[in-house]
């Protein structure tokens, strides 16, 4: 891989680290202000990070990422 390669895999990696903690947090913040609109199921509140949609999503994109990095370093 070039450098413009790897530069660009540690912005991507800097802003999806980033995007995780501010999520985190903000997940946090609001667990603590305890202000929800409906009640909350019991699956959901025994596991409040695995049923958040914002966590599966960086899940995906992180696999995803990784499989692209595979790939091409493979090709290359």
């Amino acid at each position: 891989m070039d450098t413009f390669s790897w530069m660009l895999l540690l912005v991507a990696s800097g802003v999806l680290v980033g995007g995780l903690v501010y999520t985190y947090q903000v997940g946090k913040r609001q667990k603590v202000q305890g202000e929800y609109d409906a009640p909350v199921s019991e699956k959901v509140a025994a596991h409040p990070y695995v049923r958040n949609p914002i966590f599966i999503a960086y899940i995906v994109f992180v696999a995803l990422l990784l499989g692209y990095i595979a790939y091409v370093a493979i090709q290359t």
